[in-house]
């Protein structure tokens, strides 16, 4: 996926259909073999140049990498923000947020278990794509928050940047692939569900009606 906005390691231009065929042939490659297994030669005779060329748009295997994990989680957040700029009302978005997030997340991360891998080492080696993930996950907090304090859904009173916090934690264990690895066997689309409507509840002024799904 072509980006207008480079990530540490990359360089040239920042739209350029080379950069795009680089990400799309080591995706391929680390869901096959994994990212540890793969090099940047095959990476660069998949595509039928010189690696060094390769080197023209990224540093290192590592700047791939976090190419490759941005294109992965760029689709959650596009998920999520179609929740968000939906017609439904905010504390629908809410409830329907957390269950999107964990559909998403364990399509992504289990489906393939080597891209699985990936993004997991990617959270331990604090790769930007996973800041960026997180700043996205938090936008989309703070729309549906700010839309239901203007409609009266949300508690003006509540002060902004703890209620947006709060919630970022709240759905935190459904976007981490360690923590969702751990807890799999559970029913987690229920827990998503308790804990999406349990939010809700304690966003809304006091004289507000039962939440529903």
């Amino acid at each position: 996926m072509a980006t207008t906005k480079l990530l540490p390691g990359q360089r040239g231009p920042a739209d350029h259909a080379m950069r795009e065929r680089i990400v799309d042939a080591a995706h391929a490659m680390f869901r096959s073999q994994g990212f540890a297994r793969t090099s940047v030669a095959e990476i660069a005779a998949d595509l039928d140049v010189a690696p060094t060329y390769l080197y023209k748009f990224f540093q290192s295997k590592t700047a791939i990498g976090e190419a490759v994990c941005a294109s992965i989680l760029d689709a959650i957040d596009e998920a999520l923000w179609a929740v968000a700029r939906s017609h439904a009302e905010p504390s629908r978005k809410l409830t329907q947020l957390f269950r999107t997030l964990l559909k998403q997340s364990v399509g992504m991360f289990f489906a393939e278990r080597k891209l699985h891998d990936m993004v997991a080492h990617s959270l331990e080696q604090n790769w930007s794509s996973i800041g960026r993930h997180q700043q996205q996950l938090r936008a989309v907090v703070a729309y549906i928050f700010d839309e239901g304090v203007v409609t009266g859904a949300f508690d003006q009173a509540l002060d902004r940047d703890e209620a947006i916090e709060a919630l970022f934690w709240g759905l935190h264990p459904f976007a981490h692939p360690r923590v969702l690895e751990q807890s799999i066997d559970q029913d987690l689309e229920a827990r998503a569900g308790v804990i999406g409507r349990y939010c809700v509840r304690a966003l809304r002024p006091a004289a507000s009606i039962k939440v529903t799904d």
